[in-house]
């Protein structure tokens, strides 16, 4: 079966096993990327901390196609830069003043540190703010990079990122690719999603926006990884807070 009728138009069987959940012809359908971004923005909103930050800045998860294959891209920041140095993360950073949006921050800083000129950027939408625990909210900002990433030049900014790599859809979410790490403190605990299948280890907040636009893009026979938390118990047998 084809995933084409004569028409040339897509369609979409996904419960028929000959389909490829990961293949460009299905994740770049017009009903994956609307249901996708209906996900993404009605999932529940993340916050690390329960005062109002101060500061907002915009990531953009930027999902392109290299050798045929749907990626998520990833840079590693430059181990001078005074915050989150040496890290993985998604392109992006504080709101100017000069930005009109949260959108427009994410495409700025990407243009910024790659080079990616924001018309060769297909955006699809945002997902919902995520509240840090340093004073800060964060807005993730979904964008298709057009073409083929690897007859690309990109025009990485030493100043900030050190590495650029990309990790395709399949080995996102390959079972063995998958795990969590549990941090415990005196008075909260939380667990958050680690990815492994990359060229480096994907933890943190850019871990959390990856498992939380993953389970929105792909149906969950695809993509299906569980966090498991377990609660410590404080000395009077009662349980820290889980975030």
């Amino acid at each position: 079966m084809s995933l084409f009728s004569k028409t040339g138009v897509a369609t979409l069987h996904i419960f028929r096993r000959n389909v490829n959940l990961y293949a460009p012809e299905f994740i770049f359908s017009s009903d994956n990327v609307e249901k996708c971004m209906k996900k993404f923005r009605n999932m529940r909103p993340i916050r690390l901390q329960a005062q109002e930050p101060n500061r907002k800045a915009a990531v953009l998860i930027p999902i392109c196609v290299v050798n045929g294959k749907v990626s998520l891209l990833y840079t590693l920041r430059a181990p001078h830069l005074k915050a989150h140095r040496g890290q993985v993360s998604y392109p992006g950073g504080m709101q100017d003043i000069k930005d009109k949006s949260l959108t427009e921050t994410a495409l700025r800083e990407t243009e910024e540190e790659l080079g990616i000129k924001q018309e060769n950027i297909e955006i699809w939408g945002t997902g919902n703010v995520i509240v840090t625990r340093n004073d800060m909210v964060v807005l993730p900002v979904v964008g298709k990079i057009k073409g083929d990433l690897a007859d690309s030049t990109l025009q990485i900014n030493p100043h900030e990122v050190e590495e650029v790599f990309t990790v395709s859809l399949q080995d996102l979410c390959h079972p063995k690719h998958t795990a969590y790490t549990q941090f415990r403190s005196l008075y909260y605990s939380y667990s958050m999603p680690v990815f492994l299948g990359g060229k480096r280890r994907i933890w943190g907040l850019t871990a959390v926006i990856t498992n939380v636009f993953l389970r929105a893009l792909l149906p969950l026979k695809a993509y299906n990884h569980k966090i498991h938390f377990n609660p410590p118990i404080k000395a009077n047998g009662s349980k820290l807070q889980q975030f």
